[in-house]
């Protein structure tokens, strides 16, 4: 029987040797896992970081580009108020161009849009002929006027452009305001 309890105890030591192996094992797996986490942990920290900064540097150059859109449609709107006007119409006249004709509109003022369009023909005409008069009076070109309108029309555009982007700007940041 000396035999069988001595195969017992060398099999206990065998199990107690591999079971503190084991621990081992598992503990430098634990902790190695534990630094990794760690490691991670504070890449993703520094990440959530830097994310926050360009998140405020952008949030801060939006609000200078809106602030100039702005300063410079009231510079706009302070130096060529015509401009705007006169690229409001332009706008409105394409984007009544590029809308088509309901039925609607064609029953209810079919009439009277006839009877405007003629109107309206009638004064460009008379607006046309004496603007030639007028400008054939104040001895300028064609060239001259169609450079000088070319010039207007372009700051309208810019000014309609800004006021539109400076809106957007108002608009997103109310919306987020509210968020």
């Amino acid at each position: 029987m000396n035999k069988l309890t001595d195969n017992i105890d060398k099999a206990r030591a065998a199990s107690r040797e591999r079971l503190e192996t084991a621990k081992e094992i598992a503990t430098e797996g634990s902790l190695v896992a534990r630094e990794k986490m760690s490691e991670s942990k504070a890449r993703a920290a520094a990440m959530l970081g830097e994310g926050r900064d360009k998140a405020a540097e952008s949030v801060a150059a939006t609000r200078d580009a809106a602030k100039k859109a702005v300063a410079k449609s009231e510079e706009t709107l302070t130096n060529s108020p015509l401009a705007i006007v006169a690229g409001g119409a332009a706008l409105g006249v394409l984007i009544g161009a590029l809308l088509p004709k309901s039925k609607a509109e064609g029953k209810y003022v079919g009439g009277a849009g006839r009877k405007i369009n003629e109107t309206a023909r009638t004064a460009y005409q008379a607006a046309k002929d004496a603007s030639r008069d007028q400008i054939g009076e104040l001895g300028l070109s064609n060239d001259n006027m169609r450079a000088q309108f070319k010039d207007l029309f372009g700051k309208a555009i810019e000014a309609a452009k800004t006021a539109m982007a400076a809106a957007q700007d108002a608009v997103k940041d109310e919306h987020q305001g509210k968020k």
